[in-house]
């Protein structure tokens, strides 16, 4: 990262110690937020951090398929109960942050107002510019109609099967599918209802009869806003007057046709051919979709945040929040999806200041490649993913990679090659689930290529090979080339990325490719005109980048390569095996100086796996000669409980090897039939994802059951038992160095530069695979009554692996933090610590100053061998290990009490209560816990 306008650590009057992740929607909105508000306060957060609570599409689980930006969630309480959280977190001195969407907004059902609007008036539309549509159509659509990929079965079949119908709601004619509603276009409503027959309505009031008449005559040529007028006065009438509605009801039931009667579907088949939009099968969506997606996700549109319009809409109600001091922070989702970040971090930096207390934090939501730099943006830093990574990396054995290389592939019968494994995933699903995205491209690129005589012969399909490889081979999520010139390093990066591609797909045309990266860079681009034009392609190919790297490595590679599972996380790469102490110092150090407050997170709701499930696993790259031959048995013992598909056992080997990962990762030591339910729900969207034998386009049942079968049998008391009791043995040799690493995990978020953010139940061990398993409610009355438990024990110090140790270690620590709050607000003042002695590898320290006050902190890492089963040290593990003290004198462990002397301290007599430790100058003040 590199320093931008730094954010200070303080929000208004609420310094920021720490953020607390809560996850709403279903059962807990605003209401059951407010009830654990005195809980976190007393935890020592100061922060509340919600999921997006704008009003989300019916029946939404996550918040982020927003569909309308100007009213918070009914679902979750509405504004009033959102006042109401707000207003309790503030008596209790918590600030609020918010998750903004500015990218997307959810179509599902054609429920929002804006998508519904061009729908009904396509290029015409007022809001036709909000969202990201190529009206030109790819060559085989005819200009200026929009593919909406959302029937079930192809438009043909579902039109004869009967599934479509028409009627009028309060605003429409539309035409239904299922629980969804399309408006018809107002000039084809003459059409749909013809002229009706005085005769046939004798009834009707003849005052609305004949403005019935009028309105469907002058809809046929009615621009946009006289429509809206109409249309709406046509509807008032039909739906008045009784003998008008039934004869509505009749004429648009005569266009439906019969099922068996192909020719019956003929005007309404016309009737839809008329409108702004093509219903389709979802199953084109990847090849024929012309407006920009949420990666891939048909059911979210892309809007153009960059549009002042769309700013001021999207942001309405979130500028009131600011200016009347409801909220204290944001949270940009998925910032790498907008056309040009800088510019909208600005306009939102401008609009925070607007605050009582100044310009708020603001946090994005950016994951960075190995060694990349975050952009100069206004902000206060990222969500955090990197920090998870360096720990990760911090307690992986980087001496057993070779090992683990070598028992991955004995496992799988195969050589593992993760570039290979990557490139293929990305190339996948950048000509398969971005098809529509790379056509766009494509056909941009190709306008520009027939603009200059020397790259004329360079053809469509040329060019979209190109795009896509490129793509595949991009080492980042996006570049930012926003000026004239790129930044620092964007050059290599796009002439190294180009190279890889053209060495991965020989087929690549080098001219294309050449051709490409060019127009990227601006190179040749004189005249003024033309420079715009190339600068509009690579802000839309920079928007696309990044989906095509998080679908295909995210949600692809990480379920194809399984080397060591617990680095197949958000931020984090499988190829990447390890980090040094002297690295990781390094990086903290660096936040400290250019971003001391960015988040510190260790879960969220998109990681992989929860901090202590990826805390187990990373100690098998301790033992690697224990997890080869635990392997070697299971695969042995369960071979005989594979059912065949098509004559071959299944799961393959290299599916057998995630599962095994899996449930040392999410153990219990209960296997029941909820237990049995999880690991299945996670093996299906895993098979899913890895997109190889089955996939969401795609479900092979056959397959996918035949693997869920044999999970079933092999989590069988009955039938394996044998198989658990050797996974018991394994994950127990496993728990006490786990425990370690999940409470060194906590430390080093807590002390290090930033801000550390928790979330949702992971203040207490929680083991949770790929949402939704991460998601499951969290019973808050527990944690209460643990936390409560701990207050009362004063200063007991907990065994480790106890249940409660997690929360009291998080609670000992944000106390820290507000009590000396300068010491961790000055990010510049990091300072690593050797320890000395034959384990001092084996421990990561490091010193904190301020003003005179200092705190120095001390955890371990590759500890299998050195704690027991409770994760604490065992009699003369760390030996004659000592760490060396930044002054002489007497220093406080503030986790235990202990006071210990000299310019040396013996790690044995530190970490002895305890496997991490926290010391400041005895006589100072300190933790209150």
């Amino acid at each position: 990262m590199t320093s931008g306008s730094v954010r200070p650590l303080a929000s208004g009057a609420r310094p920021l110690i720490a953020t607390y992740r809560l996850q709403l929607g279903g059962d807990f909105g605003f209401a059951e937020a407010e009830a654990v508000v005195p809980y976190l306060a007393k935890l020592g957060i100061s922060h509340l951090y919600l999921s997006p609570i704008w009003q989300a599409a019916p029946g939404s689980t996550h918040g982020y398929d927003v569909v309308d930006h100007s009213r918070v969630s009914h679902e979750l309480g509405g504004n009033a109960g959102f006042l109401r959280l707000v207003e309790a977190a503030h008596r209790h001195d918590l600030g609020v942050i918010l998750d903004i969407v500015p990218n997307h907004v959810g179509i599902q059902r054609a429920v929002h107002p804006w998508w519904r609007d061009v729908l009904r008036y396509g290029m015409a539309s007022h809001y036709a510019s909000y969202f990201d549509i190529d009206w030109e159509g790819q060559p085989q659509m005819r200009p200026g109609v929009l593919l909406v990929p959302s029937l079930g079965q192809p438009r043909g079949a579902a039109l004869e099967a009967g599934e479509f119908s028409l009627d009028f709601d309060e605003n429409d004619i539309v035409l239904r599918y299922f629980e969804a509603s399309y408006p018809l276009a107002p000039r084809t409503y003459y059409v749909a209802l013809g002229m009706p027959s005085g005769g046939a309505l004798e009834n009707a009031d003849q005052g609305r009869l004949q403005e019935v008449v009028e309105s469907l005559d002058r809809l046929r040529d009615a621009a946009p806003e006289t429509a809206d007028l109409l249309r709406t006065r046509l509807i008032e009438h039909l739906r008045a007057d009784p003998a008008l509605a039934e004869w509505a009801h009749e004429r648009l039931a005569s266009l439906s046709g019969t099922p068996g009667d192909s020719a019956s579907f003929d005007r309404l088949d016309d009737l839809m051919r008329e409108q702004h939009y093509r219903l389709a099968s979802w199953r084109v969506s990847g090849e024929e979709t012309n407006y920009r997606r949420f990666f891939d996700v048909n059911d979210l549109a892309a809007i153009r945040a960059e549009h002042q319009p769309v700013f001021d809409d999207t942001h309405r109600l979130v500028r009131e929040f600011i200016e009347s001091g409801m909220i204290d922070g944001l949270r940009v989702d998925h910032v790498d999806g907008l056309y040009d970040p800088a510019q909208y971090l600005q306009q939102l930096n401008e609009m925070t200041g607007a605050s009582p207390a100044g310009a708020l934090p603001t946090w994005v939501e950016k994951i960075l490649g190995p060694d990349e730099l975050l952009p100069a943006w206004p902000i206060t830093g990222t969500t955090g993913y990197e920090f998870l990574a360096a720990v990760g990396g911090l307690q992986t054995n980087q001496d057993a990679e070779a090992s683990l290389t070598n028992i991955y592939d004995e496992f799988t019968a195969r050589e593992s090659n993760y570039d290979e494994v990557s490139f293929e995933a990305r190339q996948r699903v950048a000509v398969r689930s971005f098809s529509g995205e790379v056509s766009v491209l494509a056909l941009q690129l190709h306008r520009l290529a027939q603009r200059d005589r020397r790259n004329q012969d360079n053809t469509l399909r040329s060019l979209n090979d190109a795009i896509a490889a490129l793509l595949a081979s991009f080492p980042v999520y996006r570049t930012y080339l926003d000026g004239d010139e790129p930044r620092d390093g964007d050059r290599e990066l796009l002439t190294s990325a180009a190279a890889g591609a053209l060495e991965q797909a020989p087929d690549i045309t080098p001219e294309s490719m050449a051709f490409l990266v060019s127009v990227l860079l601006l190179e040749d681009a004189d005249h003024p005109e033309e420079r715009l034009r190339r600068v509009h392609f690579r802000r839309r190919f920079q928007q696309v980048s990044g989906p095509v790297m998080a679908k295909g490595v995210e949600d692809t590679t990480f379920f194809r390569y399984h080397r060591l599972l617990a680095l197949n996380e958000v931020g984090a790469h499988p190829d990447q095996f390890g980090q040094s102490s002297e690295d990781v110092h390094a990086l903290f150090a660096q936040w400290g100086r250019d971003w001391p407050g960015t988040m510190l997170a260790t879960s969220t709701h998109d990681t992989k796996r929860s901090e202590d499930a990826r805390a187990r696993l990373l100690v098998l790259s301790e033992i690697p000669d224990v997890w080869r031959r635990a392997g070697r048995s299971f695969q042995r013992g369960n071979r005989r409980w594979k059912p065949l598909v098509s004559g071959r056992p299944v799961p393959g080997s290299n599916t057998e090897y995630y599962l095994y990962q899996t449930l040392v990762a999410s153990w219990g030591g209960k296997v029941d039939g909820a237990y049995r339910e999880r690991i299945r729900d996670h093996m299906r969207k895993a098979m899913r994802e890895s997109k190889v034998h089955t996939g969401w386009a795609t479900v092979n049942e056959d397959y996918e059951e035949a693997v869920l079968e044999f999970v079933s049998r092999v989590l069988s008391p009955r039938r394996a038992t044998r198989f658990i009791e050797r996974m018991d043995r394994l994950v127990e040799r496993i728990t006490g160095p786990a425990t370690a690493n999940s409470l060194a995990s906590v430390t080093l978020k807590c002390m290090v530069p930033g801000v550390p953010d928790f979330y949702n139940g992971t203040e207490l061990p929680f083991l949770a695979l790929t949402d939704p398993d991460n998601r499951r409610p969290v019973d808050f009355e527990a944690a209460e009554a643990s936390l409560a438990a701990i207050e009362a024990g004063g200063d007991v110090v907990p065994v480790p692996s106890r249940h409660e140790a997690k929360q009291w270690l998080t609670a000992k620590l944000l106390d820290l933090r507000r009590e000396r709050y300068a010491v961790f607000a000055d990010g510049s003042n990091y300072q690593p610590i050797d320890a000395g002695g034959e384990r001092g590898p084996q421990l990561f320290a490091f010193a904190r100053e301020a003003g005179g006050d200092t705190v120095v902190v001390v955890v371990p890492r590759l500890t299998h061998g050195l704690v027991d089963e409770t994760g604490s040290f065992t009699a003369g593990a760390l030996k004659e290990t000592f760490l060396p003290m930044p002054t002489d004198g007497e220093w406080r462990n503030v986790l235990t009490g202990e006071v210990h002397a000299g310019p040396a301290i013996l790690a044995s007599e530190l970490l002895a209560r305890f496997p991490v430790a926290v010391l400041v100058q005895s006589g100072t003040k300190g933790g209150s816990r």
